[in-house]
């Protein structure tokens, strides 16, 4: 570690994943083809260490997948909008795939928590502002996945 950032899993901000966003990550690692990359290990390692809530128990107070967050990268400081999606919805500007950098660094965290991590050797770190509601896709893929 160093600079003093918390880029150990035990120095990270607490966390949260519904059950629903932590299968649904965890089947994306195990049908990943770079299961072995900076990034699967850091989201592994996000998973284990995470509580896991009820869907009902999220709301808009964590980032989950499909949801809307407003956040901001230390290294850019600009306010970013973007849409958290699963790696094949990446389509647009504003989309960031659950299985980037940045997306597993903003799974589970809340407004006003901040996350450092390091990537290729270089420390990042951002800090989320807001987390919106998800949209409908996401909500009706949940459901069905509680009706199994």
């Amino acid at each position: 570690m160093t600079n003093g950032k918390r880029t150990r899993p035990e120095e990270r901000p607490s966390i949260v994943l519904t059950e629903f966003d932590r299968e649904t990550l965890i089947e994306l690692l195990r049908k990943s083809e770079a299961p072995n990359t900076e990034t699967a290990l850091l989201l592994r390692q996000e998973i284990e260490r995470a509580d896991i809530i009820p869907e009902s128990a999220a709301s808009n107070s964590v980032v989950r997948i499909g949801c809307n967050v407003k956040f901001v990268e230390h290294a850019n400081p600009h306010v970013r909008r973007a849409h958290l999606v699963l790696p094949e919805k990446a389509a647009g500007n504003d989309d960031i795939s659950v299985l980037s950098s940045i997306g597993t660094a903003l799974i589970g965290l809340g407004p006003g928590q901040s996350i450092c991590w390091t990537e290729h050797g270089r420390e990042r770190s951002l800090a989320v502002r807001a987390s919106g509601s998800r949209h409908a896709e996401f909500e009706a893929m949940r459901r069905r996945h509680r009706q199994r």
